[in-house]
């Protein structure tokens, strides 16, 4: 089986970073402590000089203990504050880190998604090369290599997306546009009855990218696993547009419903791909302020995928 990373050197990175972040506190605290005493004799012998002087008078005391509260006080503050940004520095760190082993688990993922299908276009162009096929047995090879080049496509497209939200979030949300929900989803799905009702003319405000890859992703396992009768149907629930994708399909456990859309999960041993593709999906309906949720009644009674989407104001 193919494989990128070593899952033995995440953990070692981790411990070695645990033990640095340990080793810094440690450091800190006793400093954090000798800063504070030093402080607080500086500030005993800067008094005992003013009553030598000045003699043990109410306002010598006062200025003693004004001074007192001041130094502790300071310095309680800058030690509170470096440990905040130590903590701050480190947990920034951390979930820096765990996006990199996301995005390289993300690749390596994909990359063994993509032999599978490189591989029959290989060998259906070999085998072309070669002559084994007579022209007459070439249609359904050649029909299987088209649904390869396609899962190809929208396999990198989803990818490349999600990575591109990944690195810059904002832009999920600030390349966004308002159109219909007929507008929106009607180009997607072609040739797909649409069950829409009065949700067809909300305005939904989405990224023509980002949306393209949900709904594909989502329609893509409705044809795979959903049965033969699936429904495209919409409704608005106050400011949300929520259009569901139906199926009769296999289904699943209702206390699985969550677990999902973690990566890598695959509730049926039986089905192709990564488990990456609802992961991807909600991830990136999330960055644009949607949504997508799914339910079944149980294993072999149908699913339904929801995509909450934002709407948008109506224009005058």
């Amino acid at each position: 089986m193919y494989r990128v990373l070593n899952s033995t050197n995440p953990n070692r990175a981790r411990a070695w970073s645990n033990l640095a972040f340990t080793v810094v506190m440690a450091t800190l605290v006793p400093l954090g402590i000798w800063w504070m005493v030093l402080i607080g004799r500086l500030v005993n012998e800067n008094n005992e000089l003013r009553v030598l002087t000045q003699g043990d008078t109410p306002e010598v005391r006062e200025e003693h203990e004004r001074r007192r509260v001041m130094a502790w006080g300071e310095s309680g503050l800058m030690a509170l504050l470096t440990v905040s940004v130590v903590g701050l520095s480190y947990g920034a760190a951390m979930r820096e880190r765990q996006q990199m082993r996301r995005l390289e688990g993300v690749l390596a993922a994909s990359t063994h998604e993509l032999k599978t299908p490189i591989a029959g276009i290989r060998a259906l162009l070999e085998s072309l090369e070669s002559g084994v096929l007579p022209p007459e047995r070439m249609g359904p090879h050649l029909t299987r290599a088209l649904g390869s080049c396609t899962r190809l496509e929208h396999l990198v497209d989803a990818v490349l997306t999600w990575q591109a939200a990944l690195a810059n979030p904002e832009s999920a949300v600030r390349n966004t546009e308002v159109r219909t929900l007929q507008e929106w989803l009607a180009p997607l799905l072609p040739g797909v009855e649409l069950d829409l009702g009065e949700a067809a003319t909300a305005p939904v405000r989405a990224s023509a990218d980002v949306l393209r890859v949900v709904v594909e992703n989502l329609w893509g396992n409705a044809t795979k696993y959903g049965g033969k009768n699936i429904a495209v149907t919409a409704a608005v629930e106050g400011a949300v547009v929520l259009v569901h994708v139906r199926d009769d399909g296999i289904g699943f456990d209702p206390a699985d419903a969550e677990r999902m859309f973690e990566p890598y999960q695959r509730l049926h041993t039986h089905t192709r791909g990564t488990g990456l593709g609802l992961y991807i999906s909600r991830t990136l309906a999330r960055a644009m302020g949607g949504d997508l949720r799914a339910r079944s009644a149980g294993p072999n009674t149908g699913a339904t995928f929801t995509i909450a989407l934002p709407g948008a104001a109506r224009s005058a």
